[in-house]
């Protein structure tokens, strides 16, 4: 029995090892490695444009290259004539319109395995080059009409200009983002048509110019046409410092009707011939015209900020600050108005300014309601005071950062300056919550309607660009808000307001007399 179970156990050792023996001898499958996702890529490096007659260098040069062989094939689409079998290709167009050039490679590998790739570029050739920069206030229509007509011409017209959603005193952050986006744009130009609202336009292309020594030399031989609707002599007063900087070879002020005339001329000197024959409104700005009096004191500080990088809209929000207070003071002091103080509705006013009033005016509801949700939440806490106002703060600028971020994915662009508008205006949440604990919800809602109403005037009249030109060409005119509000301190009759609200006490006082 026993000899019969250390059989066993001996056959099943035998067994065993055997059989790990022939798993040891079985080879581990091999590991496939993944498919490789490289592959040969065709990248072509030109311009976008060029002029009839110049050569043009395409350069393959940033391709991605997988083999040992590499074989390169230029041709042009439209006539399928090959221009080069090198990394590079030099070609000279000699009429203008547009040509698309293909690049195909073809690379072998050591085991002699194939590839090839191809991509194309188009370039527009030109006789003349316009550069168009436009804001929201002109429509696209409009500039694409111009566009075509350049086309039929022979001239390209290169257009610059922000989604219809900036707003105004937007459009110079958005624009100089566009022509630092596109570095080449200003290239070969032989002028640059500014057609925007005010010299947001000027002032977006001198701190596009300022970060680049390159364009900012060949800005010396380029022309600068301003299309304009006010008065070209205030006009001028405002570009001064922009021309002390660019230094272009000159800045024409004129009209709308004078794109047609731009199109059509063979060169400027030509295009200002046209202008004078047609008794089209024009104003040049040289060397002479854009000289600085000494006694322009506050017109030296405003060029000295515009020709160092300071954004227009800035100082605009700046000098029309003491307009828009002043505004304020008149509606309290002779109309009788009921807001949250001066410097609220002022800061609202600006708000609304920046922003567009409508998402101003969305942007404080939403700040307000927010507030006041969660200081509602908050009643059970009993907390003290500052620490509840932080809290609130807090929330609502979170909810601002989430508001802006809705914004921006439906195509609203935010310059900094209004970021920081919002930020000072989120503070406004206080404000009414503490009228609405001291005097109830009517004193609260009349307040911040009274506000708001207050608000929507001002920028009815501060918006209006001829007021904007008139104050950054004399900022002078300023000081007069000054004596405007002296004689509002010495205002002694009964407001608007109140001849309405007493004419009871009026009517009695008729009766007995």
């Amino acid at each position: 029995m026993r000899q019969t179970l250390l059989l066993r156990l001996l056959s099943l050792l035998i067994v065993a090892s055997v059989s790990g023996s022939a798993f040891a001898a079985v080879p581990e499958a091999p590991s496939i490695p993944p498919a490789s996702e490289d592959r040969t890529t065709a990248v072509i490096s030109a311009p976008d444009d060029i002029g009839i007659g110049r050569t043009i260098i395409l350069d393959a040069s940033a391709s991605r290259i997988l083999g040992e062989r590499t074989e390169y094939r230029w041709s042009i689409d439209e006539t399928k004539q090959t221009i080069g079998r090198n990394v590079e290709a030099i070609f000279t167009p000699e009429r203008a319109g547009r040509i698309t050039f293909r690049l195909t490679i073809k690379s072998t590998d050591l085991s002699g395995k194939t590839e090839q790739t191809e991509t194309t570029h188009s370039v527009v050739v030109f006789k003349r080059k316009i550069v168009l920069i436009a804001d929201s206030s002109v429509s696209q229509e409009k500039l694409s009409a111009h566009i075509i007509a350049g086309m039929d011409a022979g001239v390209f017209i290169k257009l610059i200009r922000p989604t219809d959603s900036t707003p105004v005193l937007g459009s110079e952050d958005a624009i100089v983002a566009l022509l630092t986006e596109q570095k080449q744009a200003l290239t070969n130009a032989e002028s640059i048509v500014l057609w925007t609202a005010g010299i947001a336009g000027l002032q977006a292309l001198m701190r596009a110019v300022r970060s680049d020594t390159d364009r900012e030399a060949a800005m010396h031989n380029q022309t600068i046409v301003m299309i304009t609707d006010h008065s070209l002599p205030t006009l001028a007063r405002s570009t001064r410092a922009a021309y002390s900087l660019l230094v272009p070879e000159q800045i024409i002020m004129t009209r709308a009707e004078a794109i047609n005339p731009l199109i059509a001329a063979t060169d400027i000197a030509e295009f200002r011939r046209v202008l004078e024959k047609r008794d089209i409104d024009q104003l040049s700005l040289n060397a002479e015209t854009a000289r600085i009096r000494p006694w322009d004191i506050l017109s030296l500080l405003v060029n000295y900020l515009l020709s160092h990088g300071v954004s227009g809209q800035t100082v605009i929000l700046l000098l029309m600050l003491p307009v828009i207070a002043t505004i304020f003071a008149f509606l309290k002091q002779v109309i009788g108005i009921t807001t949250f103080g001066l410097y609220t509705p002022s800061i609202v006013a600006l708000s609304f300014l920046a922003l567009g009033w409508w998402i101003g005016l969305l942007f404080l509801l939403f700040i307000l309601s927010t507030g006041y949700a969660t200081r509602s939440l908050m009643k059970r806490w009993r907390l003290l005071y500052i620490p509840k106002v932080a809290i609130i703060l807090t929330v609502v600028s979170f909810s601002l950062l989430l508001l802006v971020a809705i914004g921006t994915w439906f195509g609203l662009a935010f310059s900094r300056d209004t970021v920081f508008i919002l930020l000072i205006l989120s503070t406004q949440a206080e404000n009414f919550l503490n009228l609405k604990t001291e005097e109830g919800w009517w004193s609260a809602i009349l307040g911040i309607s009274e506000t708001i109403l207050g608000a929507l005037f001002c920028v009815f009249i501060v918006q209006w660009q001829w007021l904007q030109q008139i104050v950054l060409a004399y900022p002078e005119l300023i000081l007069l808000t000054i004596v405007v509000n002296v004689l509002l301190g010495r205002w002694t009759g009964l407001r608007l307001v109140e001849y309405i609200r007493f004419r009871e006490v009026f009517k009695h006082l008729q009766e007995e007399e």
